[in-house]
């Protein structure tokens, strides 16, 4: 036996590292954020998500399943950009070099805008490089270039001509150039379902008002509202208790009907004593791969598991610590089954007006008011941390402290993501100023 295995030699009572035994009581280790979402993303590896054929129409912010290419080409004939007259240049130039400047009826057609040029021709003439005669010839006034304000048939979008890749989220555009060229119909891959489980005897509905030692669950509809920017369907289920045969039966039912399940509470570590069961319920159905990552607020009880197949996000319940947890967790799963990037906040370097403390060892994600001045933005952090208005909607990015102090000095530079456009950060300071 290893030296560094013991063989307990009774029950277990409470967490431990290095018990030879594999149950629910033996703990994991700390996680640093990026290795704890391999470890899912790694278990999930073969997940995927089924496609479907929708009108291009519903189509926007969807993400492809298959590359699409053009049923024609466009213009579908070559025609005319400008009003003149068609002509074939190379007759035209043989004309020119011979001093011969005259163009009979049949060596040119008069074509208005967009319409058809014979294939006899290749280039229009301008009013102003030509004369037309009463006995309906034409006077070459100059020689034009070849295919002058002439599109080709095909030169703006070739039959077959690739379109969209696979794996791309649709825009407006694409959603123009593939009706232009000739799709109603494309196939996307479903959006990935998501299924919240919020846990707590403290929990009280939405639209109900709380007693003392109660909270309205909130946490659940930002986690749903994250799912559907990144363009995944979420639903959330009843209030869970803290009850250990409920979770595990809820657990279970919804794992049943989603593609990542999301469970907020019940993540600790005081089973005992604070009825933190969520995790003995994961063990039961399925393989915890992480509890606890090296990140804050939240990150001491986050919870990332695989059960049935399916990945598991379990978030602790505070809502300070659940927003920093979705916003950190959440998109990368939903990329996962769609293929592509879906949660992209805009990055601008600030200047701090104010010192920040890293946190030990972990990451901390300190939420920001940030300013612009005549030398850049400058960010200080908000005034109320917490489950505050300062945190949730005055504050305007987040940024990464982690590391050497000296790096987060005041008047260090540093990189924040937004929270909002640049436009809109900027009228939220000035009304801030304002007040």
């Amino acid at each position: 036996m290893k030296q560094n295995i013991v063989v307990p030699p009774q029950a277990c009572v409470q967490g431990c590292h290095n018990c030879s035994n594999e149950c629910e009581q033996k703990e994991l280790g700390v996680l640093s954020p990026v290795a704890a979402m391999d470890q899912l993303l790694l278990a999930i590896a073969g997940q995927v998500v089924d496609s479907e054929i929708i009108p291009l129409a519903e189509a926007l912010d969807r993400v492809t399943a298959e590359s699409v290419s053009a049923q024609f080409d466009i213009p579908v004939a070559t025609c005319a950009m400008h009003d003149g007259i068609a002509v074939d240049w190379e007759n035209c130039s043989r004309k020119w070099e011979r001093g011969e400047k005259v163009l009979a009826a049949d060596e040119f057609l008069h074509c208005p805008m967009g319409s058809v040029i014979p294939a006899e021709f290749d280039t229009l003439l301008h009013a102003e490089q030509c004369r037309i005669r009463k006995d309906n010839t034409a006077v070459l006034l100059a020689l034009p270039i070849q295919y002058q304000s002439v599109q080709l048939q095909g030169s703006s979008v070739a039959e077959g001509e690739k379109i969209s890749e696979a794996g791309e989220k649709l825009t407006p555009s694409h959603l123009a150039m593939l009706q232009y060229a000739g799709i109603t119909q494309i196939p996307v891959k479903r959006r990935p379902r998501i299924s919240i489980v919020a846990i707590g005897n403290d929990l009280r509905s939405p639209g109900s008002r709380p007693g003392p030692g109660e909270n309205i669950d909130c946490d659940s509809i930002f986690i749903q509202a994250m799912a559907r920017q990144c363009g995944a369907e979420a639903f959330v289920a009843p209030i869970v208790p803290d009850s250990e045969s409920e979770i595990e039966a809820a657990v279970e039912r919804e794992l049943k009907q989603c593609d990542i399940l999301v469970v907020i509470g019940g993540v600790g570590r005081g089973e005992q004593n604070y009825g933190d069961f969520t995790v003995k319920a994961l063990r039961k159905l399925g393989t915890v791969l992480c509890h606890g990552a090296s990140i804050s607020p939240g990150g001491k009880n986050l919870v990332l598991a695989c059960a049935e197949g399916k990945p598991v996000l379990g978030i602790p319940g505070p809502p300070h610590a659940a927003i920093i947890m979705t916003e950190r967790f959440l998109p990368p799963l939903i990329e996962h089954y769609l293929g592509c990037l879906c949660y992209e906040p805009q990055e601008i370097e600030v200047t701090l007006e104010a010192d920040l403390r890293p946190r030990g060892s972990s990451i901390w994600i300190p939420r920001l008011y940030v300013f612009k001045g005549d030398s850049g933005y400058t960010a200080r952090i908000v005034d109320r941390l917490g489950d505050t208005v300062d945190n949730f909607i005055r504050a305007m990015a987040s940024t990464t402290v982690h590391g050497d102090p000296e790096q987060y000095k005041k008047g260090r530079k540093v990189k924040v993501r937004l929270l909002y456009g640049e436009k809109t950060l900027k009228r939220k300071a000035r009304k801030m100023l304002e007040q």
